[in-house]
């Protein structure tokens, strides 16, 4: 999946935010990796409708891989603190 995103049109996700994608580890992204990207999409507007749902379903599989909860994920989202997201 990662591949598919990396090489997805800027309309439906930015490419200013597939090098971070691109950080992904392999095969299958963490929870905490897929909602960096989530939270940067939304906070920038830097993903289309579809390309938030694709994200969004990255992110549920990978919760449910690792045995853990949305709030277990966003406890550990420092970069939630930083003055970008303020």
């Amino acid at each position: 999946m990662k591949e598919l995103l990396l090489q997805a049109p800027d309309g439906q996700l930015a490419d200013s935010i597939k090098p971070m994608i691109q950080k992904w580890d392999e095969p299958e992204p963490t929870a905490l990796q897929v909602l960096e990207v989530l939270d940067h999409c939304v906070f920038s507007a830097l993903a289309s409708e579809f390309g938030m749902k694709v994200l969004n379903i990255l992110y549920e599989q990978a919760i449910e891989r690792e045995n853990t909860t949305k709030a277990g994920v966003a406890e550990r989202a420092v970069w939630r603190n930083s003055e970008e997201f303020q």
